[in-house]
């Protein structure tokens, strides 16, 4: 934990919070339950964001929209395999129409984490 808040330490907040975005992304396509995700990586990212400066409520904020956003297109997400069988899309023609609005999603995502963090201060 001190290695990496040592790493992290000069990094502006705003990159902080995009960073973890990712990471939360990537955690998500393993770990499909959000509140195992939750009890996985808050552990650790809560007392990282604390250590390099960046207040929790950011930290949270950049959880939950890495997960919400990597479970819309998520083949592992039950909800969204249900509700897209309810509908009777298949997942290709889901991910044909997501993909197309995923990076704007995601770029919205990081400007309100990064505001967060810029917020809490």
């Amino acid at each position: 934990m001190n290695g990496l808040a040592t790493m992290l330490k000069g990094l502006p907040n705003y990159l902080f919070t995009t960073i973890m975005l990712v990471v939360h992304n990537i955690i998500t396509f393993l770990v499909p339950s959000s509140s195992g995700e939750a009890v996985l990586t808050m552990p650790v990212l809560a007392p990282l964001g604390d250590l390099v400066g960046v207040n929790r409520e950011a930290v949270v904020t950049a959880y939950q929209f890495g997960n919400g956003l990597t479970n819309l297109i998520s083949p592992t997400g039950g909800v969204l395999l249900a509700g897209l069988a309810i509908a009777r899309i298949n997942f290709g023609q889901w991910l044909k129409v997501i993909l197309k609005l995923f990076p704007i999603l995601w770029l919205v995502a990081a400007i309100f984490a990064a505001v967060s963090s810029a917020v809490g201060m």
